[in-house]
């Protein structure tokens, strides 16, 4: 279903190699029971606002075979977050981390200007030090061609862990991001701060 519009909406990425010190943090692959894995759920919330989509005779038209919608990249050191009261692994209070991203581009015109949604979806997970509440990072997107920054949006995303519990998912949607014409490669960057300043670092592809 999502390679009939690599096109357009291009293909949506999950990211590999995301090993954490606690475990749970992975995404979830392809259901043997025939469900939607995380990936694709999160791919037709970003293009149906549904995480089914819907019948193949209400499916949009592929307008525009020929464009290709730039690949999420996630920043070099911004795949997770963690918090620590000390060196070892029994310090560790909480980990906020990125598990899987999408986009969907829609094209705007012949011109090669388009929107952008950005989709991601993580984990929050308490360690030996830490307790039940309220846990969160800054999560940012960037958008770069030619190495300028075109775009640019800062989001707080996280969570509640309740009493009983060691871990929380979360989901968030950049939308409505507008990218003008222009020559050159474009870039989509995504990462995790655990404050309120900064920017994705040196980003990394997937």
């Amino acid at each position: 279903m999502i390679d009939r519009f690599a096109g357009r909406f291009g293909r949506f990425i999950l990211p590999a190699g995301l090993a954490f010190a606690l475990a749970g943090c992975g995404s979830s692959g392809s259901s043997s029971t025939g469900e939607p894995s995380a990936t694709q759920k999160l791919g037709n919330i970003l293009m149906f606002q549904s995480t089914t989509p819907p019948p193949v005779d209400q499916l949009p038209q592929d307008d525009e075979a020929n464009f290709i919608c730039p690949q999420v990249i996630i920043s070099d050191g911004g795949a997770a977050i963690r918090a620590q009261s000390g060196q070892d692994s029994s310090s560790l209070r909480s980990q906020v981390s990125i598990n899987t991203v999408a986009r969907e581009c829609t094209p705007i015109g012949k011109d090669g200007a388009f929107t952008l949604k950005v989709g991601v979806e993580g984990r929050i997970l308490i360690g030996p030090a830490g307790s039940p509440g309220n846990y969160g990072a800054t999560l940012y997107t960037q958008v770069m061609r030619n190495n300028q920054v075109i775009a640019r949006r800062s989001s707080r995303v996280g969570g509640a862990i309740p009493s009983g519990q060691t871990g929380a998912d979360f989901s968030h949607v950049e939308s409505n991001i507008s990218v003008p014409a222009g020559s050159g490669e474009v870039e989509i960057i995504v990462g995790l701060n655990p404050g309120g300043g900064g920017e994705p670092a040196r980003r990394r592809r997937r």
